[in-house]
């Protein structure tokens, strides 16, 4: 890894590692306050802790799925078949994306991950908070799902334009040299369209796009729209729930490149719920952008 993608690393670590022991200290001084009968510093419903349980909640329950499903595995093949482990082990240390059981293997992370956001939204908002479905916004709607193709459609033709503009800001602080690591760093990590132009056409293409057009969708939306927006907007300004519940969505996705356009489509995920009260708006434009997306990544790389 370039030097200055270790330094952006370490940096991040670090700002992660204090907004860790901030939650932890404020934690620590609510609990205090409420063992003593005076008033805590935290709500009871949505609360920012709530998001911060939230998220390693679901960020724990993937791991620890992936790591059942890996134990199991090794399990398996170190009884019936030992000799296939260093082949496997090579293929995932490598990334080799022409291997189709790493795709698959993907395909169940994603899946994972997706039904943990959708636990955990589930079981603060309906669990703990007490809100019915219709009011979450789940009720279908066939308007609202109108508008989300519409917005889907619209937002996979501005993007370009956002990209093309990020892009050159990045190149323009970052100066030419280190902007092209960054971008071949990207394409081999987490850059989306460049893995997609590797996928040859079959049953786990097929599955791919299933996953991303239908499962993430519907597992990010009901997260961050049916919870984290929701949170933000109880707990702050309706303009600053859609733009901090926008960055979060875009700092998921790790990609500096698409950090803007992903934050743009963040935000118009948000109003577009707000907009109609309905999560499946945001769900169908969601799906209807990655669907459109990942076929002219698959369209233009073949």
């Amino acid at each position: 890894m370039p030097a200055f993608m270790e330094l952006i690393a370490l940096l991040l670590l670090m700002a992660y590692a204090a907004a860790q022991l901030g939650i932890l200290a404020v934690w620590g001084v609510h609990t205090y306050y409420v063992r003593r009968g005076m008033p805590g510093l935290l709500a009871d419903r949505w609360s920012f802790l709530d998001l911060w349980i939230g998220f390693h909640l679901a960020l724990f329950f993937t791991l620890a799925s992936l790591v059942a499903v890996a134990i199991w595995m090794g399990l398996l093949l170190a009884l019936f078949s030992p000799q296939s482990i260093p082949a496997l082990e090579r293929m995932f240390y490598t990334a080799d994306r022409n291997a189709p059981l790493f795709w698959a293997a993907l395909l169940f992370v994603l899946i994972v991950q997706n039904a943990a956001f959708v636990s955990v939204a589930m079981w603060y908002t309906l669990g703990k908070y007490g809100i019915d479905t219709d009011r979450l916004g789940l009720a279908w709607n066939w308007q609202a799902v109108r508008q989300g193709v519409l917005w889907g459609g619209v937002a996979f033709l501005i993007t370009p334009l956002v990209e093309l503009l990020s892009m050159g800001v990045l190149r323009l602080v970052l100066g030419a040299a280190a902007f092209e690591r960054l971008m071949d760093w990207e394409r081999q990590t987490v850059a989306l369209d460049s893995w997609l132009e590797t996928l040859q056409p079959g049953i786990i293409t097929l599955g791919f796009i299933l996953v991303v057009a239908v499962a993430a969708p519907i597992g990010e939306e009901i997260f961050f729209r049916g919870f984290v927006f929701n949170l933000l907007r109880h707990r702050t300004t309706f303009t600053s729930a859609v733009w901090l519940s926008a960055a979060l969505f875009a700092l998921l996705h790790a990609s500096v490149k698409n950090f803007l356009p992903i934050l743009i489509i963040g935000v118009l995920l948000a109003r577009l719920y707000a907009r109609t009260g309905s999560l499946w708006s945001s769900v169908v434009m969601h799906g209807t952008f990655n669907f459109l997306s990942a076929m002219a990544a698959i369209i233009l790389g073949g």
